[in-house]
């Protein structure tokens, strides 16, 4: 069901993507041992990566690090190395003989214990070793492996140099192929570090992958096609007022399609209820970086409200937060870019998500909401 909430696994729930399944399958059958899936914030990146992995046929590993993250609070070797261990042995379901030969090969490695798809471990796990085994083992097997780190730029705060860990098994196990994904697209290229001479991945060759907003005819087209699946009639002018509101972005059309569709809300209430939605995540979102800087909420809602230019950005944020340097300033709007919270052009700063900039704008927080204005 094209307005299933859920991250979808099946290329027919799947709404295009064709030309991105294409490359990413390209890129596996190539041997690239890097391919990076990126796009702004609900663009359904989760989605395409479930279908590419599902359809390679490849044992794989999917692992949420944003998840691991806000769980633990940290990214240990032993919890990776056990989330890499689990996913590619549930990707192996109803393939027992494959499964039982990466059982074999992992119950070798000191320290391993497997039962099931449940992986324990006597003493730290050497995840350069395990990495090592998988490369063996699909090397005389004539297969590839896929691990994928979903959010991966959240890796970057374990403390743990896992950019270097990558860094080795692309130069050293041509067997395995690592995708990245990221919403906060700049962070993840500063993780990665391509072009960073001081990176351990400087010069590597990567695939990237990005995924785009719908144009107005596919947002029309997924929304005609997800009614029609249903067996609800909507007028063409509602679906053009919708388009309006969400522009593209796949996450909130299939919110509305099941909030309408599904839930038999009305236009207006399905409307109300999505910001509704909306709010609480994005409040959390932001949450999430105010806990370094106060600020970063003011200058959202500066922009929110039409304020695109630096100066009338700093304007607003000194007028509701107090003085702030021109280096702060900067350097607190080139993160919200690398966040993927603001996009910056030729025309000044926008806000690209077209939900976001609403409900920053309807929202208004007194100062003493946050504590600190770093």
């Amino acid at each position: 069901m094209l307005f299933d909430l859920q991250p979808k696994r099946r290329r027919e729930d799947l709404y295009d993507r064709e030309e991105e399944l294409k490359e990413f399958s390209e890129a596996i059958e190539l041997g690239e041992t890097l391919i990076l899936l990126l796009g702004i914030r609900r663009l359904g990146k989760s989605s395409l990566l479930n279908v590419a992995l599902s359809e390679s046929g490849k044992p794989f590993s999917k692992i949420d690090v944003r998840s691991l993250y806000f769980t633990h609070g940290s990214i240990p070797q032993e919890l990776l190395a056990r989330k890499l261990i689990e996913g590619l042995l549930k990707s192996l379901k109803g393939r027992d003989k494959v499964r039982m030969e990466l059982v074999n090969v992992l119950s070798r490695v000191k320290g391993v214990k497997v039962s099931g798809i449940q992986v324990e471990f006597d003493e730290k796990p050497d995840l350069a070793g395990l990495l090592e085994r998988l490369d063996a083992w699909a090397e005389k097997t004539g297969r590839r492996v896929i691990i994928a780190f979903d959010e991966a730029q959240y890796l970057r705060l374990s403390g743990i140099r896992y950019d270097g860990l990558i860094a080795y098994a692309v130069d050293n196990l041509p067997n395995l192929t690592f995708v990245l994904t990221g919403s906060e697209v700049g962070m993840l290229h500063d993780f990665i570090g391509l072009d960073n001479p001081k990176k351990p991945l400087f010069g590597r060759y990567a695939r990237e992958i990005t995924l785009k907003r719908f144009s107005r005819e596919q947002s029309g087209d997924f929304l005609r096609r997800g009614f029609e699946e249903l067996g609800v009639k909507v007028q063409e002018e509602e679906i053009e007022r919708v388009i309006d509101n969400l522009d593209g972005i796949v996450g909130w059309l299939t919110l509305y399609g099941y909030l309408r569709g599904v839930r038999k809300l009305s236009e207006k209430e399905a409307i109300e209820e999505l910001f509704e939605r909306a709010k609480a995540l994005v409040l959390d979102e932001v949450s999430a970086l105010t806990r370094y800087s106060a600020r970063y909420w003011y200058i959202l809602k500066a922009v929110s409200l039409g304020n695109n230019s630096w100066s009338s950005i700093k304007e607003y944020v000194e007028f509701k937060a107090g003085k702030i340097n021109d280096a702060k300033l900067s350097a607190l709007l080139k993160n919200l870019v690398k966040y993927g919270y603001l996009k910056k052009s030729r025309d000044g700063y926008s806000i690209p998500d077209p939900v976001i900039k609403e409900v920053l704008k309807r929202v208004n927080l007194p100062l003493g909401k946050f504590l600190t204005l770093p």
